[in-house]
């Protein structure tokens, strides 16, 4: 279960009932969470940005969580919101450096999410959120989760 979803049960019961809305909640929870921290590269040319001078050799860094919450790009940016449309988030970087492994992580999310959902009425968390020690990566090591099933999640036979 994804962390922005406990955190905004409103959302995910709207997530829940509305199926439809995965791929713009998928998109979304990538938007809030922004698994990857930064990206590091140093400038090929120089170039004005922002009324910003980058010189040809300067480091820099794409604070994506931050991009993720540019007023200038998304409405409301700090509103978690599983209907967001547009939304062009950039949790996994943009253009040639687009993540390989993203087609995949939005699979397995979707997955995740369309099989927990409708068999699990109430999710909350159960103790501390640990997250993993990276500057890199913004993962969770442990998210204790405790949660009721729905009547169909009894019904039904494990897939």
């Amino acid at each position: 279960m994804s962390l922005a979803l406990i955190q905004h049960p409103k959302q995910c019961a709207r997530l829940a009932d509305e199926p439809a809305l995965m791929p713009t909640a998928i998109e979304e929870i990538l938007r809030w969470t922004s698994p990857i921290t930064h990206i590091a590269r140093v400038a090929t040319h120089d170039i004005g940005i922002g009324g910003r001078q980058i010189r040809e050799g300067d480091r820099v860094a794409l604070w994506l969580p931050s991009a993720n919450r540019d007023e200038s790009v998304f409405d409301d940016p700090y509103r978690f919101d599983v209907s967001r449309n547009p939304n062009e988030q950039i949790a996994f970087g943009k253009g040639e450096h687009f993540c390989a492994g993203a087609h995949l992580a939005r699979l397995e999310l979707r997955l995740l999410l369309s099989n927990l959902l409708p068999r699990i009425e109430h999710f909350e968390l159960a103790g501390k959120v640990e997250r993993l020690k990276s500057n890199l990566i913004a993962g969770i090591k442990h998210m204790p989760v405790q949660f009721e099933h729905t009547r169909a999640g009894r019904d039904e036979p494990a897939r």
